[in-house]
């Protein structure tokens, strides 16, 4: 199904998905918000709500500005099935330009089209912004929207919030590893821990630190760990700090954190005091405090105030 300007970023998209039909993919202008308003208009309060975490329904206003986000840097792009005597508006999806540099995602599919559309469209839009110097894209997602989590697990994303029910999920636009927002501000940790939540997520971002959180290699379902197949983590490549919570009874939790210290010799990597204990680490790691405020606190007296000068 991939045309051969899809790697370059580019659109439309014409796809023949048989039964006589075809699928159109082109960008959006403020000239498709009425068929944007189309899409909303059936929409159930549940699936309203998990695009716009209340029950908001888009009015016309609202679309023609989101169906121009195009023209403030951004890229949108619309859905439509071609069928032999009318036309259907199945999905949109877009980005805008977030302040740190990185694109904001969302995306949305008509009921009958769900299961592939989202994610095909989610990757035209990664291809485009790799087009235009943009290294990720961000989502909101409720963390009951079990659809949306799947599509950008599977793509290899990274946590990078957590609130109120939401995560704040990255993913890389070039391949399956993201990397630090390019206006990112404050100290860059990154946490390697089961489940992709770290007790002191809350704590590092009142000290002004900026942490993305991954599952380990156990959890990544497309792509691998980059570091256990001798590959750049851009992650790992530019953080000022690893904290790493893996099992020490796994195997590749031990090879993770000695390739780590070969990589980034004086890199300061904190561990669990379970695999501190187990002895199969460098000499070198950190055991962290069981407190996550404290724990904040000792990584940053080795390297610095999290927050720094704009």
């Amino acid at each position: 199904m991939t045309h051969p300007g899809v790697a370059e970023g580019r659109t439309p998209e014409l796809v023949d998905i048989g039964r006589n039909r075809m699928l159109e993919i082109r960008a959006t202008t403020a000239a498709d918000a009425e068929l944007i308003c189309e899409l909303y208009r059936p929409l159930s309060l549940e699936d309203r709500r998990r695009r716009f975490f209340s029950a908001f329904q888009p009015d016309i206003r609202w679309c023609r500005d989101w169906a121009s986000v195009g023209e403030r840097g951004g890229h949108g792009v619309i859905a439509i099935v071609h069928h032999a005597d009318h036309d259907e508006v199945v999905g949109e999806a877009g980005y805008a330009m977030r302040a740190d540099g990185d694109g904001d995602l969302a995306v949305t599919v008509a009921a009958a089209w769900r299961g592939w559309l989202g994610s095909y469209l989610i990757e035209l839009l990664a291809q485009h912004a790799t087009a235009h110097g943009i290294g990720n894209l961000q989502a909101d997602v409720l963390l009951e929207n079990r659809a949306m989590l799947a599509i950008l697990r599977r793509r290899g994303s990274v946590d990078l919030e957590h609130a109120d029910g939401l995560v704040r999920l990255t993913i890389g636009t070039a391949g399956y590893v993201p990397s630090w927002p390019p206006h990112a501000v404050g100290r860059k940790l990154l946490v390697a821990t089961p489940g992709g939540r770290w007790s002191g997520e809350h704590a590092a971002d009142r000290a002004g630190c900026v942490t993305a959180v991954c599952s380990g290699p156990g959890r990544r379902q497309r792509g691998g760990c980059p570091v256990l197949a001798s590959e750049n983590c851009p992650l790992a490549d530019s953080a000022d700090a690893l904290v790493i919570l893996l099992d020490p009874a796994d195997g590749d939790t031990e090879r993770l954190v000695a390739l780590h210290r070969e990589r980034r010799p004086g890199l300061p990597i904190f561990v669990s005091s379970r695999l501190a204990e187990s002895g199969t680490v460098p000499a070198d790691c950190i055991e962290v405090s069981t407190s996550p405020g404290e724990t904040v606190d000792q990584i940053l007296s080795l390297i610095g105030p999290g927050t720094t000068a704009p």
